[in-house]
């Protein structure tokens, strides 16, 4: 058991989330202690003080752990000290500070000990933005609606997603559409709200889980008390599993203006998809994205992940390759995050600690392979326990990113969040600030305590 010693560190969390990047829990413990220059400290076997006196700032503090962490486990981290799930807002922060987007690399590589291949990532992605993305107006606001239901849960999912029962869908949406409802009034009552929907995006779960009426009921509510009109704004409906697409779904998402699907594959071979739970085959797939193309769906996203189980990185790349000769104008490449409840961490809580060099080869391999297809970065964040500690990057041909994705991430507007599992966000622009609104995440509990999902609601948003 290693121990360290945090001196004159309040909150030893981000610390214990660095050792975790290269430890299991039991091996190691930090501990904030409050030692003065005449204490005397006796340090055990395997016990180490990182000392925060003489005014030392956090990042520094940080930065020594992760170089003794570094010598003992004789291996680095490309993120270096870097635990946070959203690596691109430091680094704008930077920007915004240093005014000289040069200083963000050598900030990221000497204050950070990120790695030169990470940072690339960083800079191409804000390279694109810069260039392609206006500032995120403050006066609008995106919404997010969650549809808790999967035809099948994955092994390596912890959603709240259940599988669906059509007395079950029908009751959560009732509530979901009274729930929108309510948000509308909220937003026409208040006399000062000048605000401006710029992207809608239905997610879950598994929102093409609704039948045909039920899909055209959800979005007619969006439209009618949202004042939210589809085919001028960014609006996105994850389309995930290939069987749940009919041409009937999709054709209604083509009348109301749908202007985005995600249809997420997560490997192009069969094998691999029986292993992670799936119930449909590669060839659904192909005929999805047919039918997508088929009904002028204007983008498509593909959702791919490195290191499912079984994969070898030729296997990768073969679905990597088939996904772009589909046509899907997004790609996001995740890494496998092992998620706590999920049943691949019951069956080995350390998975994600395996085959890093493997996924490091895939991410490698997805960034040559994108690029010289013309596709670019757009947008990256990270999750607890992915295999190396990764990242997800979202790659687009030039002008096809998600507004959504990259607002989500920028976290300098107001998120809306609608339904089970849905967490919204009230953006405060005078303190560049977010304050979290979360609905359950139960969709049961959800349908039990909708008033209080009201309540919540006019708290924040009411006037």
């Amino acid at each position: 058991m290693y121990r360290f010693y945090l001196n004159k560190v309040e909150n030893d969390y981000n610390y214990a989330e660095l050792c975790r990047v290269f430890m299991q829990d039991d091996e190691f413990e930090t501990i904030a202690v409050n030692f003065d220059a005449n204490s005397k400290l006796c340090l055990g076997e395997n016990s180490f003080l990182i000392n925060a006196s003489g005014n030392k700032e956090p990042d520094y503090i940080k930065l020594e752990l992760y170089r003794l962490l570094e010598s003992l486990c004789g291996c680095s981290n490309e993120w270096g000290t870097l635990t946070g799930v959203k690596p691109l807002k430091l680094a704008y922060n930077i920007f915004e500070k240093e005014s000289d987007i040069n200083k963000v690399s050598e900030i990221l590589s000497e204050r950070y000990a990120v790695h030169n291949s990470k940072i690339e990532i960083i800079m191409d992605i804000m390279h694109y933005q810069m260039r392609n993305v206006s500032s995120p107006n403050t006066h609008n606001f995106s919404v997010y609606i969650g549809i808790p239901f999967c035809p099948t849960i994955c092994a390596y999912c912890s959603f709240a997603s259940a599988v669906a029962v059509e007395s079950h869908i029908e009751q959560y949406l009732n509530n979901l559409i009274k729930e929108i409802k309510y948000m509308g009034s909220l937003i026409d009552s208040n006399s000062s709200n000048s605000n401006q929907i710029e992207s809608i995006y239905i997610g879950g779960g598994t929102p093409t889980t609704l039948n045909p009426l039920q899909l055209d009921r959800l979005i007619e509510s969006c439209e009618k008390y949202l004042h939210a009109d589809a085919g001028k704004i960014e609006f996105t409906v994850e389309a995930g599993r290939p069987d749940t697409i009919t041409a009937e779904k999709l054709e209604i998402l083509q009348n109301h203006g749908i202007s985005r699907i995600s249809i997420n594959p997560q490997s192009m071979k069969d094998d691999t998809l029986s292993t992670i739970g799936r119930k449909h085959t590669a060839e659904q797939i192909i005929k999805s994205f047919e039918l997508a193309n088929e009904n002028n769906i204007p983008t498509i996203n593909a959702d791919l992940i490195a290191g499912l189980p079984g994969e070898s990185n030729e296997d990768f790349c073969d679905s990597l390759k088939k996904v772009i000769e589909l046509g899907a104008q997004n790609i996001t490449i995740h890494t496998l995050s092992v998620k706590n409840g999920s049943e691949l961490r019951e069956k080995d809580p350390e998975y994600f600690r395996q085959n890093t060099d493997m996924v490091n080869d895939m991410l490698e391999s997805s960034k040559e392979i994108l690029k010289s297809n013309g596709y670019v970065p757009y947008y990256i964040y990270r999750q607890k326990h992915q295999i190396g500690a990764n990242e997800n990057v979202g790659y687009c041909k030039p002008g096809m990113h998600s507004i959504y994705n990259i607002r989500i991430m920028e976290e300098k507007q107001t998120i809306i969040g609608l339904g089970a599992g849905a967490i919204g966000k009230v953006y405060y622009p005078d303190e560049d600030r977010l304050e979290r609104i979360a609905n359950v995440s139960n969709y049961k509990v959800y349908n039990e305590r909708f008033e209080e999902m009201l309540l919540r609601k006019n708290k924040y948003y009411g006037g």
